[in-house]
């Protein structure tokens, strides 16, 4: 009996590779709750409704419930965040030590890959109340700036095994001396981290930084789109703080901390409510890598280029007769990571352009190592604007 026999075929159309940009995990100062949550443990939540049910409550943790409720105000609801409370015994600079006991590695494995920006923050109030020491270095918890350091060494060992994040230290203790602060565009090379300086709050505990209110900010817009941006619009909070001056009082100290590379508040004459002031990493600025947003970016390309070429590991490739290999199958290997960027990011504005090379003249015979090189054109800025305004006479 004759019939007809159809099968549907697939993987034919180049689907998109997703890849959850703006999930965020936050570290911070917290404490067990009896019968609900146990420091030190990662758990991820979507809403504040989740926060209760994880048995965090503003009774024995207000510090992280403030953290938690301006994450949300901002990301809404739905939005992933990853959370670890640690005890006050535990600093900031253990929170980012790799070799640590407990700290901010639990939490990254907790997500398997998922955090892109990860926040760190400590209650230097409550280390001081549990017994411990908070020590003041250029103007603010001397913790901070180890912590850089020790995130750094961590952002590289998850960026060798293809996972790579953004970090965002809360910049706890400053003094509100702007002077006293250290340049972080000179001589640094941190260009995985950042430093936030500036609460919204001063009630739960003085001289804090409103970390969860940066990521849910950070959850909430596109890779390639500054925390800045005024277009935005201004950010859901109604009062800033900067140590325990508002915003308004600190006036031109503003612009002396977002100088020396940090991220602060910022506002502008006859626009209401307040913005981040940019998003500068610790590094100088010549570095590429010196805007969270050129991070984010070429975090995503990094993703996005090791899933698509890691599908064709020990697989077979044509090869010419003196080893070299087939042209066509390299112009179609390009085409792969081209097309897969341009749909992901180039066609969402997130980049200007992609080009990929892989040269023919390499011997994989010999080496069994493909080169490729993969090229980033991304988007600009407009940061600074000269106008020159006058009056014009049509008549003349």
């Amino acid at each position: 009996m004759g019939r007809v026999n159809i099968s549907l075929a697939n993987g034919q159309l180049g689907g998109t590779i997703q890849t959850n940009d703006g999930i965020a995990g936050i570290v911070m100062t917290g404490v067990s709750e009896s019968g609900g949550y146990t420091a030190g443990v990662p758990i991820l939540v979507t809403s504040m409704a989740d926060v209760v049910v994880a048995g965090i409550t503003t009774g024995n943790n207000p510090f992280a419930i403030k953290q938690l409720q301006e994450f949300y105000n901002q990301a809404g609801t739905g939005a992933q965040l990853y959370v670890m409370l640690m005890p006050p015994t535990v600093t900031v600079a253990q929170m980012a030590s790799i070799s640590a006991p407990a700290s901010a590695k639990t939490l990254l494995d907790f997500a398997g890959g998922k955090i892109k920006v990860l926040g760190l923050l400590s209650d230097d109030a409550a280390i001081v109340t549990a017994g411990g020491t908070v020590t003041l270095l250029n103007g603010m918890n001397q913790d901070v700036q180890t912590a850089v350091t020790n995130i750094e060494v961590m952002a590289q060992a998850y960026f060798q095994a293809q996972t790579p994040f953004r970090a965002v230290i809360g910049g706890s203790s400053y003094q509100g001396v702007p002077s006293s602060l250290p340049d972080e565009t000179d001589g640094t090379t941190s260009n995985r981290t950042a430093i936030l300086i500036g609460d919204t709050d001063i009630t739960y505990t003085s001289k804090s930084a409103c970390v969860g209110l940066l990521l849910g900010t950070i959850s909430s817009i596109p890779v390639h789109r500054k925390i800045s941006r005024v277009r935005t619009g201004p950010l859901k909070i109604p009062a800033a703080y900067v140590s325990d001056t508002t915003v308004e009082e600190a006036g031109s100290s503003l612009s002396l901390i977002a100088q020396k590379g940090f991220i602060t508040f910022k506002t502008y004459p006859n626009v209401s409510g307040y913005f981040f002031s940019g998003d500068p990493m610790c590094t100088a600025t010549t570095d590429d890598y010196s805007m969270l947003a050129r991070g984010r970016v070429m975090d995503k390309v990094h993703i996005l280029a090791y899933t698509t070429f890691v599908q064709e590991v020990d697989d077979e490739m044509p090869v010419n007769t003196d080893g070299t290999l087939d042209a066509g199958f390299c112009k179609w290997l390009e085409q792969q990571i081209v097309n897969q960027v341009n749909n992901t990011m180039t066609a969402n504005k997130e980049i200007s352009s992609i080009s990929c090379f892989i040269d023919p003249v390499q011997n994989i015979l010999s080496t069994n190592q493909l080169n490729v090189v993969l090229k980033i054109v991304p988007v600009g800025y407009a940061t600074n604007f000269e106008i020159t305004l006058g009056f014009n006479n049509p008549a003349q």
